[in-house]
């Protein structure tokens, strides 16, 4: 799992997945930020029960191949093991609440667990500032940083910038 400082503050937990299929697909890249202003993102060694529609899925073509993700995927376990020192106070926040929810949900069911985050739309970080404000800001700095609003470890960078931006002491 990569580690990288992007701002010095302290961040809510942002997280971002990458799905092979939106219908009915599973996780198989996610990056979450860290208080500190850090992220991590790990690629997911799908489980084999999520494999059984595997064929017949419509995946992204910038999808690593499934060797890869069994080579260098993590387990679904050792994510929610990292996951119970990651999220101190259980509060996720993210732009697409139906997908994380389905994702977790996901996850944790593969070792019967119940999901017991609280998954929040990433707007309700700002209490002063209009959600089409943000849209803007967002990509703005997602085209000056060179971010891809397709790949998790980049939205992740963008939603710890857009934080940093608007809560800036002016």
């Amino acid at each position: 799992m990569k580690h990288r400082p992007l701002v010095e503050m302290n961040i809510p937990t942002f997280i971002a997945f990458e799905m092979t299929d939106i219908e009915s697909g599973y996780p198989y890249a996610i990056a979450w930020s860290l208080p500190d202003g850090q992220f991590k993102s790990v690629l997911v060694r799908p489980e084999e029960e999520w494999l059984i529609d595997f064929e017949t899925g419509q995946f992204s073509s910038d999808m690593p191949s499934l060797q890869d993700l069994h080579d260098k995927g993590e387990s679904v376990l050792d994510i929610l093991k990292e996951w119970d020192l990651d999220f101190e106070d259980g509060e996720l926040y993210c732009q697409d609440p139906i997908a994380a929810q389905y994702c977790l949900d996901l996850m944790f069911e593969a070792y019967n667990k119940e999901c017991e985050y609280d998954v929040i739309s990433e707007y309700d970080c700002y209490d002063n500032v209009d959600n089409l404000d943000l849209d803007d800001q967002r990509r703005w700095i997602m085209d000056t940083e060179g971010l891809d609003a397709t790949n998790c470890e980049d939205i992740v960078k963008g939603m710890i910038f857009l934080f940093a931006r608007a809560n800036e002491e002016v």
